[in-house]
């Protein structure tokens, strides 16, 4: 790609937006109609290579959020941002369709790293980002210790795979190998311990100074490390396959043979010395917010959010990646949520050119795949008081309409949605299935429920190409989409032009696999994290009706620090210690509740499949 068309699609963009906005009051260019030309227009734009996939907090997230906001001011919609994008201070003042806040967009390797190992007085040295890169995982310090190998590193009765029985490791470091033991038939019960993360926990907590992860692909070592840096108080290097070659060859050993058979043992006469680094790295976004103001001068003042989170995951290096190539590539997101964003805009323009009677507020959210860090940020401080919101619709890859197949989520949110989705659809025809909004924290939506306001979620279903660079636009069924979009469509002017505003209900509480933060793991607690702070534990933003979480008193606002026997500062060592009991065990929890600290006793439930 040529970073000049870059920088001139990003001018033409914000040059764009500066004519158009002053007079957005005056502008009302969209059609009657829905239209999939229109909607496969937007897809390929925001799915193009210039925008590099939408991670947020970069270049190509910042040209997508101008190419929205250039879209609203051509829809005549109103601004209630403002028009810096990058000021984190900045008043919501009506000057631009913004609203900014700050996200962390990974982390890179310090100068401070370095890895050298002594076999029988032969001192190997590896070259940080050519044999070995420091893990997310990793503390910044240093360590030295004989050196062990602990099979792949994954100590746990409940999954039946003990790597460390007999194996002395205190003041060791430990070489392991990347990901889990083949599995050939049934579930995969040791996905939970893969990461590099997880075996340096468990490294940490068998007595081991540092540990070294040998990867199983001989593939380049990115320059920039994925995933959320979180400390685990050891150096975590990922060392290459050729590298590790050399290293074992050096001690009489082989790699090909260790994962063959990969039987913990010690390495005579290695000796480690490992310094780590890890630099984080921050960056600024935005939700992009626009209104299209009601005609009847008493419910104008009531609100419908219509959203969709217009980020993606970049060059995959974010996290949520589930590309096994070896060279890095462009996550492109055409479905997820280019689809998405598209019927949006889509909506934005028919509105414009219909207004319903109450007030329409169109929001592309960012930070989604980063833990719906956008909407948590706008229900935290809401630009319109949130008691004005009568109901939030979300669209998330809806452009993969197949076997006339439309899910709607959230349905038992309010006793108005399944009567109303039923009568409509009556015409639409769509193959429907609804859920319950105890579906959770799957997307934007479930920021809004755990305000308690009523939400629906329409999603067109899963598919190989997800958080690939697969995703592309050529993949889209664009007059599938426009069908979704009109639904969505009858749906607002229904709500918003009906006399009285729709009540929210308490959904129920379904223990099953949702794709939030509990997912992989086989317990079922019912909490719903809020990742719109960097808190020292989890925060909540609230907890299921009728959950194991409810029922042990949690609620919104809680801060979780200890799990049973386990410290909690930060979503993934929750997700270890939901690893660590059954279904049936009761833990002790201990929250941080204005300023105290408390403790509740809570008996985990099983999680369905």
């Amino acid at each position: 790609m040529r970073p000049f068309r870059v920088i001139g699609v990003w001018f033409g963009l914000a040059l764009g937006l500066l004519l158009t906005l002053s007079a957005y009051s005056d502008v009302r260019k969209g059609s009657a109609g829905i239209h999939s030309w229109r909607i496969w227009s937007h897809i390929f734009t925001l799915a193009s290579e210039e925008f590099e996939g939408r991670g947020s907090g970069t270049k190509g997230n910042e040209l997508a959020a101008y190419y929205i906001a250039e879209r609203f001011a051509e829809y005549g919609l109103k601004p209630i941002g403002t028009s810096r994008y990058h000021d984190l201070q900045a008043p919501m003042d009506g000057s631009g369709y913004f609203q900014p806040f700050r996200v962390y967009v990974g982390a890179e390797a310090g100068k401070a790293n370095r890895l050298e190992v002594d076999v029988n007085g032969k001192r190997l040295t590896f070259k940080v980002r050519e044999d070995f890169m420091p893990d997310a995982a990793a503390t910044t310090g240093g360590a030295k210790g004989e050196l062990v190998f602990a099979g792949y590193g994954i100590h746990s009765s409940l999954a039946g795979h003990e790597d460390y029985t007999g194996l002395d490791v205190k003041g060791k470091a430990v070489l392991v190998l990347e990901g889990t033991p083949p599995v050939t038939e049934g579930p995969n019960l040791l996905r939970a311990y893969q990461s590099a993360r997880a075996k340096a926990r468990t490294a940490k907590e068998q007595g081991a100074v540092a540990l070294v992860v040998i990867q199983k692909e001989d593939s380049p070592l990115p320059s920039f490390i994925g995933g959320r840096s979180t400390d685990t108080g050891i150096p975590v290097v990922i060392l290459r396959r050729k590298a590790a070659e050399k290293l074992l060859g050096a001690c009489g050993a082989s790699l090909a043979e260790l994962w063959q058979n990969p039987k913990a043992r010690p390495l005579p006469n290695a000796q480690v010395s490992v310094q780590t680094e890890v630099v984080q790295k921050y960056g600024e976004t935005a939700n992009i917010i626009g209104v299209v103001e009601g005609t009847d001068p008493k419910l104008k003042d009531e609100y419908i959010i219509i959203g969709a989170h217009m980020d993606h995951l970049g060059w995959g290096y974010q996290g949520g990646s589930m590309y096994t190539g070896k060279l890095p590539a462009i996550h492109y997101g055409a479905d997820d949520n280019a689809s998405g964003t598209a019927g949006l805009l889509e909506l934005a323009q028919y509105f414009a050119a219909n207004p319903t009677k109450r007030s329409l507020i169109f929001m592309a959210f960012s930070g989604e795949e980063l833990g719906l860090l956008g909407s948590a940020h706008y229900t935290r401080n809401p630009i319109i008081p949130l008691e004005k919101t009568v109901a939030m619709l979300n669209m998330d890859m809806i452009g993969r309409l197949r076997d006339n197949q439309l899910s709607v989520i959230g349905v038992d949110s309010s006793p108005a949605w399944s009567p109303l989705l039923d009568e409509l659809n009556a015409e639409a025809g769509f193959n429907l299935a609804t859920g319950g909004g105890g579906f959770g924290g799957g997307s934007d939506h479930a920021s809004f429920l755990a305000k308690r306001i009523p939400v629906l979620f329409f999603f067109t279903g899963m598919h190989r190409e997800y958080h690939t660079p697969a995703d592309k636009p050529e993949l889209i069924n664009a007059a599938g989409e426009a069908r979704v979009v009109r639904f969505v469509a009858g749906i607002a002017e229904r709500i918003a032009n009906a006399p009285e505003r729709i009540t929210y209900s308490e959904p129920r509480a379904t223990p099953r696999r949702t794709g939030g933060p509990e997912r992989g793991v086989r317990t079922y607690v019912g909490t719903i994290p809020d990742y719109s702070e960097d808190v020292k534990g989890l925060r909540l933003s609230g907890v299921r009706e009728g959950s194991p979480a409810q029922k042990a008193g949690l609620r919104g606002g809680d801060v979780i620090v200890r799990f049973g026997n386990y410290k909690v500062e930060n979503i993934y060592d929750y997700m270890d210690a939901l690893n660590r009991y059954k279904p049936g065990d009761t833990v002790t929890v201990a929250v941080l509740r204005n300023g105290r600290e408390i403790e509740v006793q809570l008996t985990l439930e099983a999680r369905a499949e």
